[in-house]
């Protein structure tokens, strides 16, 4: 008996020091300073998080958990992005988030090498221009040139493994920020064109989806998912696809000079007439088949024959120009856009998708399409109504912004703005002060009601300031027989107009700012459609009864006044539009500031 205790005794004497040097090697690996290859003093923990029974485990190896206690997490955000600090703390902060919640543990790489992970990252930043962004800025080229450096030591050294996975983890949530508040942070000023963007509240959606991610594949899921919901948004980016390919087919040929004297009609001969049909035949022309002359029965290609005609109606007819199947000035400029730059444009409207709000999406409400020229009523994403608008002149541009119509004012009466006294109507009264006798303004100067024929409008002195003009209510009155408030300092508002032949135009920016409506009384009748006693007779008899009421609306809705200069309709169909005030020309220069585009014109 005392031989068997004794024996007990002399093996747990043997066993106690191992297992003293176990623990303290699993507590005390010593890794090497990245920069000085030396050791130093530093706790970190190589833990087997995992077996090697999965594709992942086999080839990465190992996940080597960390302590940020001892060695902190490193940004390793590339330098372009450093100056925006605000960026840089959202990124950091997801990052923090992010190990926080997966137990200090790298994702991409192991202790034997990069993983699977790494690959299906590696593959969708490859493609960020698919999604409108540029791969370069995520480029992982300089941390794949350590990769060889730091895996020559099988096991590699922790604390290398740790710093390169950090990093790699800066670059998804970079990207995933792109993807949801969009690559442009800061719209810029625009000279007098304002795009007022409301601010995104924080969700960190990202985070806790990569943190519950198990297999490679569920990283592009993720992908699609931070991306913004909106149905006009996949449309957009299967256009983008389509545009980038058919840049690849456009690159080999040599630029063409679009300048042309006149226009081009039907029947006509040009020498750009080759290169129209060639390169209509990958977006317009159904059939590409060369003209014949009708005298010797030789091919023409320089003939603006029938079949080429339809070709450019087509083409007119999704740039928003009239579909007349006359080359002008603005179709050749369109024409002349390559699909590259097009592309860019396609982009340039997604990234515009991701600065919106994501309520946008959510239930009913009003959007103005400014470079469209209409209005849209949209319930769950489906269109109900929609009618033709004018927008703010060039010089007088309607601001981009959203707000809410609360309520309707019929018969309305017209403050005239100071900024249309100074330059309108003094100008206007001093070659005739009578010009305005007969035509329904009340003139008041400090408050106090004047004849304008009496004032000494010749005056340079003249201040506006001190005037206050109303028009009142009737069929010429500027605003028509209806206005929609929106309680904004801009004083931008929604509303009829006495001029409605205007509406026929294609180019419709044409107001001091305000948006005016081809349909009031069907716009008026939706919004009142909730409220009793509002049928379409009680709109019509409201609008013309020539005395101003107001009704405040039960259900406020919102307005969305938009600016997108690219879309894909019901149909499929690819549009463009005119940049009006500029804003795509300003804002390519943001989104893609190593290209220079030539939509400056258009």
């Amino acid at each position: 008996m005392m031989k068997r205790v004794f024996g007990r005794l002399l093996n747990l004497l043997f066993w106690i020091p191992l297992v003293l040097v176990f623990f303290s090697c699993s507590k005390n690996i010593t890794p090497v300073d990245t920069a000085k290859k030396q050791p130093v003093e530093q706790k970190t923990t190589i833990a087997a998080v995992d077996s090697l029974t999965n594709p992942e485990q086999a080839r990465a190896g190992n996940h080597i958990a960390f302590d940020t206690l001892i060695r902190p997490i490193h940004s390793g955000i590339p330098a372009v992005w450093k100056k925006d600090a605000v960026l840089c703390a959202k990124v950091q902060k997801k990052v923090m988030d992010y190990y926080t919640n997966t137990g200090y543990k790298t994702r991409w790489l192991g202790d034997k090498g990069p993983g699977l992970f790494f690959d299906e990252l590696k593959k969708l930043l490859a493609q960020a221009d698919l999604m409108g962004l540029r791969p370069t800025d995520y480029s992982l080229a300089s941390i794949e040139d350590k990769f060889n450096d730091v895996y020559k030591t099988q096991p590699a050294i922790a604390a290398e493994v740790v710093d390169l996975d950090v990093q790699l983890t800066e670059i998804f949530f970079l990207f995933a920020t792109h993807l949801q508040d969009g690559r442009v942070r800061n719209v810029p000023h625009n000279g007098d064109a304002l795009w007022i963007r409301d601010p995104k509240p924080e969700k960190n959606v990202d985070v806790a989806l990569l943190a519950g991610m198990r297999e490679p594949e569920q990283l592009t899921g993720i992908v699609r998912t931070l991306q913004p919901a909106a149905e006009q948004y996949a449309k957009l980016q299967k256009a983008l696809e389509s545009y980038r390919a058919l840049e690849k087919l456009e690159a080999d040929e040599m630029p063409v000079n679009l300048s042309v004297k006149g226009k081009i009609k039907p029947d006509d001969h040009n020498a750009v007439i080759p290169y129209i049909r060639r390169k209509l035949s990958l977006t317009d022309l159904k059939v590409y088949a060369m003209p014949v002359d009708s005298t010797s029965g030789l091919f023409d290609s320089l003939l603006y024959d029938a079949q080429l005609v339809s070709a450019v109606k087509l083409f007119q007819m999704r740039h928003g120009l009239e579909p007349d199947g006359i080359i002008g000035e603005k179709t050749l400029k369109f024409l002349g856009q390559s699909f590259h730059e097009k592309a860019d444009i396609l982009a340039l409207n997604m990234e515009r998708f991701r600065w919106l709000p994501d309520e946008r999406y959510l239930g009913n409400y009003i959007m103005v399409n400014v470079p469209e020229y209409i209005l849209r009523v949209q319930e769950n994403e489906k269109e109900t109504l929609a009618m033709r608008v004018i927008v703010g002149a060039p010089n007088k541009p309607t601001p981009i912004f959203r707000d809410e119509v609360s309520y309707i004012v019929f018969s309305p009466t017209w403050t005239v703005p100071t900024s249309i006294i100074r330059e309108e109507i003094i100008p206007r009264l001093r070659k005739d002060s009578a010009y305005y006798a007969q035509k329904n303004y009340a003139f008041f100067k400090d408050e106090v009601t004047i004849d304008p024929s009496s004032e000494s409008w010749k005056d340079e002195s003249i201040n506006p300031y001190k005037y206050r003009i109303v028009q009142q209510p009737g069929p010429d009155n500027s605003l028509g027989l209806v206005k929609f408030g929106m309680p904004n300092a801009m004083n931008i508002y929604l509303h009829d107009t006495p001029n409605h032949r205007l509406f026929t135009k294609s180019f419709r920016a044409l107001s001091h700012g305000c948006v005016r409506l081809d349909e009031p009384a069907r716009f008026a009748e939706y919004l009142l459609r909730d409220q009793r006693g509002w049928g379409k007779e009680n709109v019509a008899k409201a609008m013309n009864a020539g005395a101003s009421s107001t009704i405040m609306l039960r259900k406020k809705y919102p307005v969305h006044i938009e600016y997108h200069t690219a879309w894909v309709d019901d149909k499929g169909v690819v549009n463009f539009r005119e940049d009006i005030y500029g804003h795509d020309k300003k804002q390519l220069e943001l989104l893609f500031p190593e290209k220079v585009s030539s939509v400056a014109g258009l």
